[in-house]
């Protein structure tokens, strides 16, 4: 049995676990909760395994050992969540430029693989930042590497064959195949950072200071991807709709959780794939964990991380009032050329600063936009004087 054969045996086991406790209305229970997390871990390990054994067949060069060679594997690993060879020819080991500007026209560029870990000696009070709940890599969405040129998804419209007479003549059926086209777009972000900082830290702050501009591209994903609006120039998210899928007045009720699962159903999207989730807000979640699903009964809505046979995930990138709904596997995000880190240390040293940047592109790629639902709470419109 081949390594993806392994995984899609897996992830078949947990839909299985899934479905069954879907089929009966119910969380899954402690063994069950065990086993999924289980399979769930061993389907990780498979994937970091895979992403080693790529990596470490595509190394291009050898790179004297540094601290700031290291960056470079910092900011890999933080950002690739997913295995290159789970995509084949959307991935690409090199996919990542390290430069460090030494001298008037001189660059170095390494491959992440080349780099030795780096173990920070002193990093003194500096605390990193709380993060958003940053749930992405959670979801099984696929994240898909170093792509160029244009990139078009395919997509089918559903057949449906009819009841003939004996001998009647069947009429032709034409396959309706369409294409989304992705439209990435630039994410940049650049740091300066004083240099007596730096020597302060014993360099620890390079470590820090690189895994910040990663953190924020996955920042920036996951608000594109849960916000209720788009976005600036970036692609609409999954759950920016013209109006919610599902209203209510007050607060959130099992009914209601119930109607988002219903209203994706409804729309022939398989929800048993195992990438369907709920997503709400840390508030949210404390609601549906103190709602009972119906009056007298010892039932809460949210329970061990579980609601109506799904799990939930938070982020506070989804509005107070929110809760979405969607099965994951229907939209996928795309990074396209180099992910471009540049230390620079001459253009800012008349301010003794060292300048981290970092540029690529990027797009989310909704597939199916029926595949996600969403509830908000009614507006109240303003009574009239």
């Amino acid at each position: 049995m081949t390594k993806l054969e392994e995984v899609a045996l897996i992830k078949e086991q947990m839909r299985n676990l899934l479905s069954q406790a879907k089929t009966e209305k119910r969380s899954l229970t402690e063994d069950e909760q065990t086993k999924f997390n289980d399979l769930m871990s061993r389907k990780n390990q498979i994937v970091i395994d895979e992403t080693l054994r790529s990596l470490e067949n595509n190394k291009r060069s050898v790179l004297p050992e540094n601290k700031r060679a290291a960056f470079a594997k910092v900011l890999f690993d933080v950002c690739n969540h997913r295995s290159l060879s789970e995509y084949e020819n959307f991935a690409d080991a090199k996919g990542l430029t390290f430069s460090m500007r030494a001298g008037e026209g001189e660059t170095v560029t390494t491959n992440s693989t080349d780099a030795a870990s780096m173990i920070p000696t002193t990093i003194g009070d500096v605390i990193e930042p709380l993060e958003k709940g940053l749930i992405i890599n959670k979801l099984g969405i696929k994240m898909q590497y170093g792509l160029v040129g244009e990139l078009m998804f395919p997509t089918l419209a559903a057949v449906e064959a009819t009841i003939e007479g004996e001998n009647t003549k069947l009429n032709p059926t034409k396959l309706d195949i369409g294409n989304l086209k992705a439209s990435p777009w630039r994410v940049g972000l650049s740091i300066p950072i004083s240099n007596d900082a730096i020597d302060q830290t014993n360099d620890a702050l390079f470590d820090i200071t690189v895994k910040q501009l990663s953190l924020s591209v996955a920042r920036l994903l996951n608000k594109v991807m849960f916000a209720s609006s788009k976005q600036g120039k970036a692609s609409k998210g999954v759950f920016v709709k013209d109006s919610p899928d599902v209203e209510y007045e007050t607060a959130p009720t099992f009914e209601h959780v119930v109607a988002l699962e219903t209203a994706v159903m409804d729309e022939n999207v398989d929800v048993t794939d195992g990438t369907a989730a709920y997503i709400c807000s840390p508030k949210m979640c404390g609601k549906l964990k103190t709602t009972r699903i119906e009056k007298g009964s010892p039932e809460m809505v949210l329970k061990d991380g579980m609601m109506n046979g799904y799990p939930v995930y938070m982020t506070n990138y989804m509005g107070a009032d929110e809760i979405g709904f969607g099965v994951f596997s229907n939209v996928g995000v795309g990074q396209w050329g180099k992910i471009r880190l540049t230390v620079d240390d001459i253009s800012l040293a008349d301010t003794n600063e060292t300048k981290f940047t970092m540029n690529s592109k990027y797009d989310i790629v909704t597939a199916r936009p029926e595949a996600f639902s969403i509830a908000k709470k009614k507006t109240v419109a303003p009574a009239k004087a």
